[in-house]
């Protein structure tokens, strides 16, 4: 099934980016456009990338190649684009305006895997394992999240889909537990604020049985509608 639309060229949106003294080969269009190669050797075929000189490549065989000005005066022409789920793939669709669920689907896919290789590169295997041996030894989280030069967003948030990190995450953190796991306010609204004034004070527990309470205490107020929420603060 397809169907058409006159939609502004997908290099629009990066002409910005577009030097026009540089010579251009099909897999830096690609890198520009966000695209693996074979969506862009796709639009080359079908008349999007239009003026390209074929060019030797380094390991044989050759290749398309555009000069920065060329692609500057396509990325300004309005293109007709034939939604044609047989030609292109989801990922080229959806830049060039397609929103059907399996286009939606793809972009969503291959933005979660950018996004999650560029996590990989700034939080690898060696950070996460420095980490975890801190706060094994009883390093507060964002105190070893700084010695190993990652935020707290970066370790929380890689712990949201990295299941594996999460449990160790949460192993090394009972090493943080004020209390010690046996103490029955351990896991308790009183153990996670803290008691910080009085003949004997301690400080707010961030151990792994303290957050587990404060997640779940977070989930149960979002459960609650905002007006109930407004009238229990009211008593």
């Amino acid at each position: 099934m397809s169907r058409s639309s006159a939609q502004p060229h997908p290099l629009a949106p990066y002409v910005q980016r577009i030097d026009p003294n540089e010579v251009y080969t099909l897999r830096q269009v690609a890198a520009l456009l966000e695209l693996a190669p074979t969506s862009v050797h796709g639009m080359a075929r079908h008349g999007w990338l239009p003026g390209s000189r074929m060019r030797p490549h380094a390991h044989g065989g050759r290749q398309h190649t555009w000069t920065g000005k060329q692609l500057i005066r396509i990325a300004n022409r309005p293109i007709r684009v034939v939604y044609d789920h047989e030609q292109f793939s989801p990922a080229t669709l959806y830049r060039v305006g397609c929103r059907c669920p399996v286009c939606v689907r793809a972009h969503s896919e291959d933005s979660r895997s950018r996004r999650r290789a560029l996590a990989e590169d700034a939080f690898d295997a060696e950070k996460r394992t420095l980490l975890l041996d801190l706060i094994g030894e009883r390093t507060p989280v964002a105190e070893a999240a700084e010695q190993v030069g990652v935020t707290m967003g970066q370790v929380y948030g890689r712990a949201t889909w990295d299941a594996a990190f999460a449990e160790s995450l949460d192993e090394a953190a009972w090493s943080l537990c004020v209390l010690g796991e046996a103490d029955s306010r351990c896991s308790t609204a009183a153990g996670y604020r803290g008691w910080e004034t009085g003949a004997s004070p301690r400080p707010p527990c961030r151990g792994t049985g303290c957050r587990e309470w404060r997640r779940g205490a977070s989930h149960q107020e979002r459960a609650v509608p905002a007006d109930d929420r407004d009238l229990a603060g009211q008593r």
